[in-house]
Parts: structure tokens; C-alpha cells; sequence
């Protein structure tokens, strides 16, 4: 079972202003789950793929954004899911 983490726990985690990175997060859920509407996939990012797209987004270099996330030790490969659906 891969590792996941709550979208909550990016809350405090700031490139341009506090919660920037949460954000984003939400707005992927949300995209991801209208995605896979009607189908059996369950599309979700990891901490890594989501800084891919923060940087992507804003022109931001990617190792610039990965020091903020290194210094808030979160873990690249694990799953941005819905609080609710982190057990």
C-alpha cells in the first residue's frame, strides 16, 4: 500500500504567500475526481507531482519549490488525498 498524505497537512506551506501549495492541491482533487467521474480510475498526485505542476503553473524553478517542501519534511512519493480518505 502506497503512503498517502491529507491535503490539510500542506496548509502552512508557502512559496508565494501560506497555503499556496494546499491550494493548488484542492483544486487537483477536485479536478482529478471530475476526471475519473463514471469511471473505475481514481487519479491522484504525489507530493513530488504536485510540486511538478506548482512550478509548471507559476515559472517557478521546480529545486527552489523542493526546498521549501524538504524543509517541511514531507514525503515526494506519497499520495495528496482528502483528509477523510487518509486512514
Amino acid at each position: 500500500m502506497s503512503e498517502k498524505i491529507a491535503v490539510s497537512e500542506l496548509k502552512n506551506i508557502s512559496v508565494f504567500y501560506e497555503g499556496d501549495i494546499y491550494d493548488l492541491a484542492c483544486i487537483l482533487l477536485k479536478l482529478n475526481d471530475a476526471r475519473d467521474k463514471g469511471t473505475n480510475s481514481r487519479s491522484r498526485h504525489t507530493v513530488k507531482g504536485l510540486i511538478t505542476k506548482y512550478s509548471m503553473l507559476t515559472n517557478v524553478d521546480f529545486d527552489q519549490i523542493m526546498k521549501v517542501i524538504v524543509e517541511h519534511d514531507l514525503p515526494l512519493g506519497a499520495t495528496v488525498e482528502y483528509d477523510d480518505d487518509v486512514k
